[in-house]
């Protein structure tokens, strides 16, 4: 019985100490975000943690984490194949995959206005090989034309 008084006795005064989170021991582990638009919504691992701008680094445990404007799983589905082709690919370009080791914080630079260019550039690139395609198939043609004449 006096064991059971002892132990109770101890429990409560473990109960009652408050932990220090302040002085916690070891670096954590977290990412800084930064981002050169104000008012965008922003993601980690899918999650919303906020609004750009983010002022406080944001704790993960170590390991690789997306941090991106959308939500992590999201696609575009409208019926138009082309044009779900072209806001899917948008949405991979705002992502950003991110190693953050034990104890270390990594900082993470999201830059929404040149998601434009990138678009531009991605369109332009999209086009001149539908370009060299649609070329090489005429020459295909012609030849086939050519040799059965």
């Amino acid at each position: 019985m006096k064991l059971l008084i002892k132990l109770f006795v101890i429990s409560c005064i473990g109960i009652s100490q408050q932990i220090d989170w302040e002085n916690k021991p070891g670096p954590i582990t977290a990412i800084e975000i930064y981002c050169d638009t104000e008012g965008i919504p922003i993601y980690v691992d899918g999650v919303k943690i906020g609004i750009s701008p983010i002022t406080q680094a944001v704790q993960v445990a170590p390991g690789w984490h997306q941090v991106s404007y959308f939500p992590k799983e999201m696609k575009i589905n409208s019926g138009s194949t082309y044009q779900d082709q072209k806001i899917n690919d948008l949405i991979k370009l705002a992502r950003q995959d991110i190693l953050v080791d034990e104890g270390k914080t990594v900082r993470a630079v999201l830059s929404y206005r040149t998601i434009e260019s990138e678009v531009m550039e991605y369109e332009r690139k999209v086009n001149s090989s539908q370009l060299f395609r649609t070329s090489i198939t005429l020459i295909l043609l012609l030849l086939i034309g050519w040799g059965l004449a």
